[in-house]
């Protein structure tokens, strides 16, 4: 049991710099070079919101949901996916390097959204993706205002 919660972990560190270096990294600075930073951000995010379908698709296929709920989860894990993406583009661009957005994306996916879990009455963690997408809207809220409303020197 333990080499499988190692394993899991390893995953989501590969996983992590893998999405960080390709859609922040790569995506983001390409874009930026042709376009305004917030234009890159979105398109990037964009992208990285499509990449994260593939998990309600591959529960629909395994028979794990209905097709119904397969469209509902596919276009709430776009949006969630989506808006994780802005927020950690801003960071990438507040920062200067990807290291404080893969830290937060790191903790999202290892803890956040792995080890946090509320069973039901049917042994399932049904409002999963709720409690994430409200710990995530208060994150972005709070880095949308740290880049928004720049500090100044104060004496």
């Amino acid at each position: 049991m333990q080499n499988i919660f190692c394993w899991k972990q390893t995953k989501h560190v590969i996983n992590v710099w893998m999405e960080e270096g390709v859609f922040r990294k790569l995506f983001l600075k390409a874009f930026s070079e042709t376009k305004p930073f917030m234009q890159a951000n979105f398109i990037a995010a964009f992208l990285f919101g499509i990449w994260h379908i593939t998990m309600p698709i591959r529960s629909y296929v395994n028979g794990e949901m209905s097709f119904a709920a397969m469209v509902l989860m596919g276009i709430g894990y776009m949006l969630l996916a989506g808006i994780m993406g802005i927020k950690w583009g801003l960071l990438y661009r507040m920062t200067g390097n990807i290291w404080v957005g893969l830290g937060d994306h790191l903790f999202n996916n290892a803890v956040a959204t792995n080890m946090l879990h509320v069973v039901s009455l049917k042994d399932a963690d049904e409002l999963q993706i709720v409690r994430i997408m409200a710990a995530q809207i208060i994150s972005f809220a709070f880095v949308w205002v740290i880049h928004t409303y720049p500090t100044t020197n104060v004496r």
